[in-house]
């Protein structure tokens, strides 16, 4: 009888559990290590003063329950209940919040036209190329629709709210668009972050897989295929999965073995950068399950409410409101400033119904996306490693999303299963 594939996963992120139970669910022998105390990476419940809150994620997972996190979920018999947003989105503009359908009447018929036609080219699968798939995706939007500053700040706003930067190449946007034309708006998970990422790990645990927390990665053995963790214990592999960064899986490995020109790709990849602020205000819903994308702000991208369906995320009496800016500089006491200011301007009586529970500072560290979008990564080139998580997203997948889909590749790789549907 042949022995069983041994498969390590370095790191707890989404990417790393899911992978984790599909090849515990094919019969691997799976061992989990994550060097926190916690799983989930930047998708986990986070209890702070008797709030829900979350190491970085909104509770929210961007196409809801029908994108591909979800489908992956659903192939795994996962029990996680992701509720969509009614409305999709609304827009904050001109001191006013309505649907986002409203924003049409911003356009001229002239700029209504071109919208149309750029959305359908979209759907036709009519996207930038050359030179043009290059070019500032707010750019690309101004070529083809006209400059219109409300659709300049409503990209601005989405941008920020979904990516943490404020502007991606063309055809990363023309892809994002195509998602969400494909598969719709977002979805607040049930019992929040926390109670998809643990789902994870039972799914692992029960299919004869192991999760070990406080267990950190000094260095992957391609040569002997083994990981050596902080404490000397030594893990062999058949399959390893890196969930813990691009760069961060080099180093482990050791720079020499990769070639200059990769390296120096490597070297270029940027994070994507921002502050997410937890609030509570006393009282009832404010907006419900859906995102508010505030186009009047100076800082503030946007804003949801997962205490709309998930109200043991909160003390009693009151909402939990989470916001986002995707930073502008390094200056962060300025950044901070701006951001609460705009806070203020949302809910004007703040002071008197409201308060800050938390400001998270997310920079170039964990847990943050590593790689902000739009920033393509080839395949690992060391054999029998594979990366996941933000390092290794799908083009046009936004945050877990795009995760998601760089499992589904590496699920392909594996010959774990055929998912050339669902790339966009």
């Amino acid at each position: 009888m042949n022995a069983r594939m041994k498969a390590v996963v370095v790191g707890s992120g989404i990417g790393g559990l899911l992978t984790a139970s599909f090849l515990a669910r094919n019969d691997y022998e799976v061992t989990v290590i994550e060097k926190s105390p916690f799983i989930g990476g930047r998708f986990a419940n986070l209890n702070y003063r008797g709030f829900g809150l979350s190491t970085g994620a909104f509770h929210m997972v961007p196409h809801g329950e029908n994108g591909p996190l979800a489908h992956l979920l659903s192939l795994l018999g996962a029990s996680v209940r992701i509720v969509n947003s009614k409305p999709k989105g609304m827009i904050l503009y001109g001191g006013r919040t309505f649907h986002y359908r409203e924003g049409w009447k911003y356009l001229s018929l002239k700029e209504k036209a071109k919208a149309v036609k750029l959305l359908a080219d979209i759907r036709r699968n009519k996207l930038p190329e050359g030179e043009e798939a290059e070019m500032s995706g707010t750019e690309w939007i101004r070529e083809r629709i006209g400059d219109n500053e409300f659709v300049e700040l409503f990209i601005r706003s989405f941008l920020g709210w979904a990516d943490s930067v404020l502007d991606v190449p063309a055809i990363e946007l023309a892809k994002e668009i195509k998602a969400a034309l494909r598969w719709g708006g977002p979805g607040l998970v049930k019992g929040g972050c926390g109670a998809l990422t643990g789902e994870l790990a039972r799914i692992v645990w029960m299919s004869g897989g192991r999760v070990l927390t406080k267990k950190k990665a000094v260095e992957i053995d391609a040569e002997a295929k083994k990981v050596i963790m902080s404490n000397n214990e030594e893990l062999r592999y058949d399959v390893l999965i890196s969930n813990v960064g691009i760069r961060e899986t080099v180093e482990l490995i050791g720079r020499r073995y990769f070639d200059r020109d990769y390296l120096k790709r490597i070297d270029s990849l940027k994070p994507s950068e921002g502050i997410k602020y937890n609030i509570a205000l006393r009282g009832s819903q404010r907006v419900g399950n859906t995102v508010v994308f505030t186009l009047d702000m100076e800082r503030i991208n946007g804003y949801n409410e997962p205490s709309s369906i998930s109200p043991e995320l909160t003390k009693e009496g009151y909402t939990l409101v989470m916001l986002h800016h995707a930073l502008q500089s390094r200056n962060i006491r300025k950044e901070r400033r701006i951001g609460i200011e705009d806070i203020h301007r949302i809910f004007p009586n703040f002071d008197e119904e409201g308060e800050i529970l938390l400001i998270q500072t997310y920079l170039d560290g964990n847990p943050v996306n590593r790689v902000a979008s739009g920033q393509a990564v080839e395949d690992f080139p060391v054999e029998d490693i594979y990366i996941v998580g933000d390092a290794y997203k799908g083009e046009g997948g936004i945050e877990v999303e795009g995760i998601a889909l760089g499992v589904m590749k590496t699920l392909e790789r594996l010959g774990l299963g055929r998912f050339s549907d669902w790339y966009l």
